[in-house]
């Protein structure tokens, strides 16, 4: 974790810029924007969310404003939504978060992929442009989701990664489907017990890096290539996955112990990854490894005179 610079207030509009650190500076969730990494937007725990400039420096403008531990965001148009553990999800218009509910109850889960998907108990919404529609429902409780369209939705449990079907159900896209911890990339590919799983070639993974087998964290995919973020026993590991072969990748500086939240890949080879504790990494296609910078320019309350005392 980066330590804090902290500078002297400029104007009444802009306070501090500081480099990262603090339990209010640590990350919750990544939202892709676009199509290069460098424009994702970050989000903290209690809605606090760092924009970019597109160049490496993400900002943030003002305080998080949710009633929720963050656990995902997408982007629904220009639209930020966040999750918490349960409903309601949460939209923010500029710098206003309002609470978004659709009439339902439940463990939310903020899905991937193409098309911004939402899951809220066992029911599953996706955006179609203009709104958010009801999909379908699942048998079983959703742990990762992932959405190209209203009809191309995959959903993933403790036991089993199934597709939409018709009439709004669920089923296994192919029997003995593992058990999906995550699901990511422009075409699904879902992070399981023990790899990795390729859904349209339905095809089980287990990459090695270096000779030596890779626990894989996070997976993330474009039209073409994959990679999985991981560790083995030397240490952090990065796998990439193109025309069939698995090779060795240059692995992020990831800072000890700050476990990482994020992996995103965009359509010309570029990764992020962040970190739980705050770290923003990314590279180019050439696969050099740059640190991102995270700043705050929040505004000061206008002076006056204290709060009232009672007699």
């Amino acid at each position: 974790m980066t330590s804090i610079a902290r500078a002297l207030p400029l104007t009444l509009a802009v306070a501090l810029v500081i480099a990262t650190s603090a339990r209010a500076d640590t990350l919750a969730a990544v939202a892709p924007a676009g199509d290069d990494v460098r424009k994702a937007l970050l989000v903290g725990p209690s809605g606090q969310v760092w924009e970019p400039d597109g160049a490496g420096t993400w900002t943030r403008r003002a305080e998080g404003g949710v009633s929720a531990d963050v656990r995902g965001a997408a982007v629904a148009s220009s639209a930020l939504i966040v999750a918490g553990k349960s409903a309601p999800l949460f939209r923010r218009d500029g710098d206003r978060w309002t609470a978004m509910r659709l009439g339902e109850r439940g463990r939310t889960v903020v899905g991937t992929g193409p098309r911004p998907s939402l899951a809220i108990g066992k029911l599953v919404f996706v955006w179609t442009g203009t709104t958010w529609k009801r999909v379908g429902r699942t048998t079983g409780a959703i742990t990762a989701l992932w959405a190209a369209s209203e009809t191309k939705v995959y959903a993933g449990s403790d036991s089993a990664l199934v597709k939409l079907a018709g009439g709004g159900g669920f089923g296994p896209i192919a029997t003995g489907t593992p058990a999906v911890v995550a699901l990511a990339g422009a075409v699904p590919w879902a992070v399981t017990g023990d790899g990795v799983y390729e859904v349209a070639a339905r095809r089980a993974h287990r990459p090695t890096v270096g000779g030596a087998p890779l626990s894989v964290f996070l997976v993330t995919a474009t039209v073409d290539t994959a990679w999985a973020l991981g560790t083995t026993s030397t240490g952090p590991a990065l796998a990439r996955f193109h025309k069939g072969a698995w090779t060795d990748a240059v692995p992020p500086p990831l800072p000890a112990d700050d476990p990482p939240l994020a992996l995103i890949a965009d359509t010309s080879g570029g990764l992020l990854v962040a970190t739980r504790g705050g770290a923003v990494l990314f590279a180019g296609s050439d696969g050099a490894w740059t640190a991102g910078t995270r700043a705050d320019a929040l505004p000061v309350a206008p002076p006056g005179p204290g709060p009232a005392r009672g007699r």
